[in-house]
């Protein structure tokens, strides 16, 4: 027993400095990756701001940001909105504006703004003197969407001709089991004590920052294939294909984003403009074969009943072997898209409205 106990006590002493001599060597020799990483960080916690409606991205930032092992450029505008390339200003507003709206796809974490969907779509547009506004923010859903529809158009001090609404399969699950509306009308959190306070403290983080051996072995394993697999089993997409899950949950969901979609097919009503929704799947649908998705079949009869133009974004996934489109179009490791992942989905949705951005107005019933 004491030989076991030397033996611990010496491994111990061994790691602590090891570890002692790695966090020296990264504030010293390494300080400027170790600057990077932490710099990265922070614009990720300064980001996003505390709204009415939950969240939202922070006005007048430009920062480096860091997603996985990607760093990628980030900016917003005075609006609040990601811009980059093409995206409109001020000289743009007597433009015809298309709204965008989605969570974290729409906003593209781990892309830059140029190579995102939207971005491609704002290039495109453009030249046809068309303005397209990204209003996508990570963790949206569709109890959000309305209410940001309305904000942005009282910020822009416009209405849209058209919005784009690319609905998540995560939304479901945010529908049913995160956001919840107050009588007051604003959106909380489900079981939330407050909101807008700082994030609970990532040790996993600390060491990413400050420890080079870990950010060497977190940068292996993104690169090795084993890190595919963590782009599975994610049980805000399997919701589905699992019947326990849309039991649980997903029915429900779906019902209360039913609910919430007609909220903003209203407000375009209102406006008369045109809405164009888009679907699409994480890697857990691409590798089950989920091509017949209930997120496909369930939103395409939506569209019908509510005059809505309905694309199936999950169709290009789907034209190729499962394991070629997830390690191709998905970022290692995770369920966003790549630079490849957003062309794909930008080339579906361009196909299918014809190349036009802007809907004419439309005269509802």
């Amino acid at each position: 027993m004491k030989k076991v106990l030397r033996i611990a006590g010496q491994v111990l002493v061994i790691a602590a400095i090891t570890l002692a001599l790695d966090f020296l060597l990264t504030a010293t020799v390494f300080n400027d990756m170790a600057r990077t990483f932490s710099q990265a960080d922070a614009a990720n916690l300064n980001a996003y701001i505390h709204t009415s409606y939950d969240h939202d991205l922070a006005p007048n930032q430009k920062s480096m940001r860091l997603w996985g092992k990607t760093l990628y450029s980030w900016q917003t505008d005075r609006y609040g909105f990601r811009t980059g390339t093409c995206a409109p200003g001020e000289a743009e507003k007597d433009w015809p504006a298309v709204f965008v709206i989605g969570d974290s796809f729409t906003e593209a974490l781990g892309s830059t703004y140029e190579k995102s969907f939207v971005g491609l779509m704002a290039c495109d547009a453009a030249r046809q003197k068309t303005a397209v506004w990204n209003l996508g923010v990570a963790s949206y859903s569709p109890a959000i969407y309305h209410l940001k529809l309305r904000a942005a158009a009282t910020r822009l001090g416009l209405k849209p001709a058209e919005v784009f609404v690319f609905l998540d399969l995560s939304d479901i699950d945010d529908d049913a089991n995160v956001y919840k509306v107050e009588e007051n009308g604003e959106v909380g959190r489900v079981g939330s004590v407050g909101q807008g306070g700082s994030p609970p403290f990532d040790w996993g983080q600390l060491f990413l920052n400050n420890f080079s051996t870990a950010r060497f072995l977190y940068d292996l394993f993104l690169t090795s294939s084993f890190s595919y697999s963590a782009s599975l089993g994610r049980t805000r997409a399997r919701w589905s294909i699992d019947p326990q899950l849309m039991a649980s949950w997903g029915r429900r969901g779906l019902a209360i984003a039913d609910a919430n979609m007609d909220k903003l097919v209203g407000v375009c009503r209102e406006w008369h403009c045109r809405v164009t929704l888009i679907v699409y799947p994480w890697p857990d649908n691409v590798a089950a074969g989920d091509r017949d998705s209930i997120q496909v079949t369930h939103w395409r009869d939506w569209a019908a009943r509510n005059d809505v133009r309905f694309v199936d974004g999950f169709a290009p996934f789907f034209r190729e072997p499962a394991e070629s489109v997830i390690r191709k179009y998905y970022i290692e490791g995770d369920v966003h898209f790549t630079d490849l992942g957003n062309q794909l989905l930008f080339d579906e949705v361009k196909q299918a409205v014809g190349g036009e951005w802007a809907g004419k107005a439309v005269a509802h019933q």
